[in-house]
C-alpha cells in the first residue's frame, strides 16, 4: 500500500509539473480600448524616479509591491510626491491644451503602490486615468493609433546607467534586434507600430542623453535633474519643472502637428533579449520560465530570448513577468 501511495503521489506531481500555468491575470483585457474623444489626442505616461526633486527610493515606493519593498515607504511618497507627480501631468495636460490638443489619457507607468500614485482627485478633469496592476501593456495599456502623439514625463534611466534610480522593468539588460532599449524605447516601439510617435520625454540628464540615442526621430527633452548619484541630484524647483513641462509640453504638440517627429519602428521580426535582474531569487527566474504563451528561450542562467512580429506581445509579456515579480 504504502509503494502504491508513493506512486501515485509522483504521479500527481508529474501531471502537476506538465500543467502549464494560467496565462497573465491581465489576458482576457487585451482587447478592452480606452473611449474615444475627439480632437488631437495625447497619451502621457508618468513615471516617479525621473520627476522634479525625487532623489530616493522612500519617495517613490508604497511598501506594498511585494515583500522585497515592504521597507522602503516613507511618508514623503504619501504625502508629498504623489502631489508632485500629479501636479507635473497637470502641467503637461495644460502645455499640451495651449497648443490645440483636445484629448488627455494618462496612463499610470510607475510601478509604486501597484501602479496608482497619481492623486484621481487632484488630477486635471479633462483627462482619462488608467491606473492599478496587472494590465495588459503596463505603461501603455490602451494606446492605439488614434492618438496624436505620445509623451514620458518623470522618466529614468537604464539599468546599468549612472542615473538617479536608474532600472528597467524586472531586467539587468533589455535589448531588440540588438539595440539596447530603456524603459522610454521599449514603450515608444510598441507606440510606433501603431503609428504613434513620442514627442516629449522628461527625467534626469542620463536619461535624456541615452534615450535620444535609442530613439533618433527626436521629442521635446525636458531636463528635471542632473545625476551626481544613484540616489543624488542636482534638480530645479518642482514650481520650475512644472513651468518647464508645460512649455515643452507645448511646444511638442505644435511640433508634433507639424510632423516633425515620425514614429519609432525597428525591422521585424524583433528578436528580444533580456537577463533577469541578479538580484532576483531563482523562484522568479523559474516562473518567467513557466510563461509557455511567449514561447521563451532560455539562453543563460537569467538570460531569455523572444522572437516575434508583434511589439504588443513583447508589452504582454513585460506584464507577465511584472506580475511574476510583484504578485
Amino acid at each position: 500500500m504504502r509503494s502504491l501511495a508513493l506512486t501515485a503521489l509522483c504521479f500527481a506531481s508529474v501531471l502537476q509539473a506538465q500543467t502549464p500555468p494560467p496565462p497573465p491575470s491581465s489576458a482576457p483585457f487585451r482587447a478592452k480600448q480606452i473611449p474615444h474623444e475627439a480632437g488631437f489626442r495625447v497619451f502621457i505616461v508618468p513615471d516617479m524616479e525621473g520627476m522634479g526633486s525625487a532623489v530616493d527610493i522612500h519617495e517613490v515606493i508604497a511598501g506594498n509591491e511585494g515583500e522585497r519593498y515592504k521597507n522602503l515607504t516613507s511618508p514623503d511618497y504619501w504625502d508629498r510626491f504623489r502631489l508632485l507627480l500629479t501636479r507635473e501631468v497637470n502641467a503637461t495636460i495644460r502645455g499640451a491644451r495651449l497648443a490645440g490638443a483636445r484629448s488627455f489619457v494618462v496612463n499610470e507607468g510607475h510601478g509604486g503602490n501597484l501602479f496608482a500614485n497619481v492623486l484621481p482627485w487632484e488630477l486635471d478633469s479633462s483627462a482619462i486615468l488608467v491606473r492599478g496592476f496587472p494590465k495588459p501593456l503596463v505603461m501603455v495599456t490602451g494606446i492605439d493609433s488614434s492618438f496624436g502623439t505620445l509623451m514620458f514625463t518623470g522618466a529614468h534611466a537604464n539599468a546599468g546607467s549612472p542615473g538617479v534610480l536608474a532600472h528597467n522593468f524586472a531586467f539587468d539588460s533589455f535589448t531588440v534586434n540588438g539595440k539596447v532599449l530603456n524603459e522610454v524605447g521599449i514603450n515608444t516601439l510598441i507606440a510606433g507600430e501603431l503609428g504613434v510617435s513620442v514627442s516629449l520625454v522628461s527625467g534626469d540628464d542620463v536619461l535624456i542623453e541615452e534615450t535620444k540615442k535609442m530613439v533618433p526621430n527626436g521629442f521635446v527633452a525636458i531636463v528635471t535633474k542632473r545625476a551626481v548619484g544613484r540616489s543624488a541630484a542636482i534638480t530645479y524647483s518642482p514650481a520650475k519643472v512644472r513651468r518647464m513641462l508645460q512649455a515643452g509640453a507645448a511646444e511638442a504638440v505644435r511640433r508634433e502637428r507639424r510632423g516633425d517627429f515620425k514614429p519609432f519602428t525597428m525591422e521585424r521580426p524583433y528578436k528580444v533579449e533580456f537577463k533577469l535582474r541578479k538580484s532576483f531569487p531563482d523562484s522568479i527566474v523559474q516562473g518567467v520560465a513557466a510563461l509557455t504563451e511567449f514561447k521563451l528561450e532560455k539562453t543563460g542562467e537569467r538570460n531569455f530570448r523572444l522572437t516575434t512580429d508583434s511589439a504588443k506581445e513583447m508589452g504582454w509579456l513585460l506584464d507577465a513577468i511584472e506580475e511574476t515579480v510583484l504578485r
